[in-house]
């Protein structure tokens, strides 16, 4: 596959939402506690919990956050570590759906946020001034200027889309030989990056290898006890996989649809019938065997 092949069937983005923590550092015991061990000021601090334990708008707002962090993990592939990831163009329609519907979401949760946080900021005081009077200790007060002002503009959402660098990015007044140095060093890193989005440590291939496995791993034990979700994250795994097999890798797919059909047995079929049982994990071992022998330097 060529390198402009490859730049037309990836992008790269950035899922971008800040948050408020809900704690605050207590300067005063950070320091005590260093005196008193003989510690430096930095080496820890005392953080004071802003928000009620317990289910509240505060808990589903951050709850909700975690989950489409993850779902943008899971619908795309490494790119680089300063939070942009690789995003096939098969998968684009699918991932924009997503985070759009878990936008309006995220819209909704923060505003029951904004709304309930006057009596979710008075309920965390009096629970820390009843600790207090329970503990004797003073320092687990809260106070009214612990709390932003604003919690609204705690929170951020945002997604940002950038194409794939490409050689011919590079508008600069340079050499010729230092341009086409330039530009090569970039089509090698464009390749070095597609590959190990396929093969890489958290890259397509390993993710299938990770699912087969734990199945295997499961079920070859017969009084091995699991959760529907065993089978259940394969197959969601091998439907992402359609999308997500950026380079067309025809091992790659082959290995996903023989999982797709190993997925197809019922989880409390796999617990009711031992014979069952024993094929799946049999199979799963086949297809793990596939994999290492197509695979198998990155799995050495």
């Amino acid at each position: 596959m060529t390198a402009s092949e490859l730049h037309t069937r990836a992008m790269l983005v950035s899922l971008r939402i800040s948050s408020w923590g809900a704690t605050k550092e207590d300067k005063e015991v950070s320091a005590e506690v260093a005196r008193l061990y003989g510690a430096k000021t930095e080496s820890g601090k005392y953080t004071k919990r802003l928000m009620p334990k317990g289910k509240n708008a505060y808990q589903d707002l951050q709850s909700h956050i975690a989950a489409m962090r993850n779902a943008c993990y899971a619908q795309t592939l490494p790119w680089s570590d300063d939070g942009w990831r690789m995003l096939p163009i098969k998968n684009h329609s699918h991932f924009t759906d997503t985070m759009r519907n878990g936008s309006h979401v995220y819209d909704s949760l923060l505003a029951t946020l904004v709304s309930e946080y006057p009596t979710l900021k008075q309920q965390a005081i009096d629970d820390a001034t009843q600790q207090a009077k329970i503990t004797g200790n003073p320092r687990r007060l809260l106070s009214d200027s612990d709390f932003p002002r604003d919690v609204f503009g705690e929170y951020s959402w945002g997604i940002e889309y950038n194409p794939v660098p490409a050689a011919t990015d590079f508008r600069v007044s340079l050499p010729k030989d230092e341009i086409d140095a330039i530009a090569a060093r970039t089509e090698q890193r464009v390749r070095d990056a597609f590959q190990s989005a396929m093969t890489g440590p958290k890259g397509a291939v390993t993710r299938l290898y990770e699912v087969v496995s734990k199945i295997q791993e499961t079920l070859a034990n017969p009084e091995g006890i699991f959760r529907d979700t065993l089978i259940g994250n394969a197959r969601e795994l091998c439907d992402i996989l359609t999308r997500l097999n950026v380079t067309e890798d025809p091992a790659l797919e082959t290995l996903r649809r023989q999982t797709e059909l190993l997925a197809m047995s019922e989880p409390q079929t796999i617990r009711d019938n031992a014979d069952v049982r024993a094929s799946v994990a049999n199979e799963a071992q086949s297809i793990l065997d596939a994999m290492q022998s197509t695979y198998g330097a990155i799995f050495a």
